[in-house]
């Protein structure tokens, strides 16, 4: 057989930099934990805690996903779209009926003493459906007003958890599916004034009660500082003390953020900042725009429509969730309980971020072949 008729040789993992920035997002994410939940005096310096245990756990699993889902043909996906789809509403439906509650929300389905929030796979499972929906279609009114639909249940159900951090990653990851599309700039300007003239109507009856104090909060900081306003000056404390390098949280100094039992969740970014300083915390930023930068990059090179608009909207959800995140954290938005992907606890989302990640990978895998990696067998970068 000739150089020129080798079939391209397919790499371990098809991009190398889109894993590595996850890897040590996650490790970050367990050191965080360890620090947060290891008691110095009843467990030794060598031992995870049980907290830390569970997340590294998960986070091997994510591992497992992403080179996985690296060597699946991502568009298998387009066939199981619509049954992703309606697993995510029939889960968000029972979560509503029979989910646990947490702070004050519905969010959890609990079996054998493991919890699972549906709104993680309905993220993903939004994603696969609106890129099978509109793959092949031409923009228009009809198949934007069956988009929208598709996003409207989801997200109302999410919201009447209530989860209103979740419902803007979703509105989000919808509308960068919809501008990849291609839907003229006259509909998308029409779709953006009337989101504007909707938002007071949807701040009056969707929004609880408990988020109109955070947004008063936001609005106001010096609202209630030993009550509702704690947490936040906590946090502006905890990135003032991380100066350029850390404070020393790491080591076992005190930190800011003490007693908050969201601080390995909700302040990830906060934790970061206190324990690594400005330094660490921009790098933790420059990991983030690294993800987006080679998730675009899939989308770029991606062989079909399907592969394009769902490399968009998987990065899309991966870096606004991230940018929220941190935007609460620094108080530019007021908080919404969004976890910091791939950093923050929780199992199930750290499963669904690793498993977009996967897919990313299974679209760079697929990219053509350029005429030198036809050529010589390879499929380098």
């Amino acid at each position: 057989m000739t150089a020129a008729s080798a079939r391209p040789r397919r790499p371990a993992l098809p991009d190398p930099w889109l894993l590595l920035p996850v890897i040590a997002l996650g490790l970050l994410g367990l050191v965080l934990v360890q620090a947060t939940t290891a008691d110095p005096v009843t467990l030794h310096p060598s031992r995870l805690s049980a907290q830390a245990t569970r997340h590294a756990l998960y986070l091997a699993l994510g591992l497992v996903l992403i080179v996985a889902g690296s060597r699946f043909d991502y568009r298998l996906i387009r066939r199981l779209a619509p049954l992703v789809y309606l697993a995510s509403l029939a889960l968000l439906l029972l979560v509503l009926a029979v989910g646990s509650h947490e702070y004050g929300a519905r969010r959890w389905l609990t079996l054998g003493g493991v919890s699972y929030q549906p709104s993680e796979l309905a993220k993903l499972a939004l994603i696969f459906a609106g890129a099978a929906l509109l793959a092949g279609r031409e923009p228009g009114v009809r198949p934007l007003l069956l988009w929208s639909a598709h996003m409207l249940l989801p997200g109302a159900l999410i919201l009447l958890e209530p989860d209103l951090g979740t419902t803007l990653v979703i509105g989000a990851a919808w509308a960068a599916v919809t501008v990849a599309w291609g839907l003229q700039w006259r509909l998308l300007t029409g779709i953006a004034v009337a989101s504007i003239a909707v938002v007071p109507i949807a701040f009056t009856i969707a929004v609880p009660d408990y988020q109109r104090e955070r947004i008063a909060v936001f609005v106001d900081p010096g609202r209630d500082p030993l009550g509702s306003g704690f947490t936040l000056r906590q946090v502006e404390v905890a990135l003032g003390s991380g100066s350029w390098l850390g404070n020393g949280v790491l080591a076992g100094g005190g930190s800011a953020l003490e007693g908050l039992s969201t601080r390995a969740s909700d302040f990830a970014f906060a934790q970061s900042g206190e324990a690594l300083g400005f330094l660490g915390a921009a790098a933790v930023i420059v990991l983030y725009a690294l993800v987006a930068w080679r998730g675009a990059r899939a989308a770029a090179v991606a062989p079909d429509e399907f592969g394009r608009l769902l490399a968009l909207g998987l990065t899309a959800t991966i870096a606004v969730q991230a940018a929220l995140h941190i935007a609460v954290n620094l108080r530019l938005f007021p908080a919404t309980g969004i976890a910091l992907p791939f950093v923050s606890t929780g199992g199930s989302a750290l499963v669904s971020m690793c498993t977009a990640i996967g897919v990313l990978e299974s679209i760079a895998a697929h990219r053509p072949a350029t005429p030198r990696e036809q050529w010589t067998g390879e499929r380098w970068r």
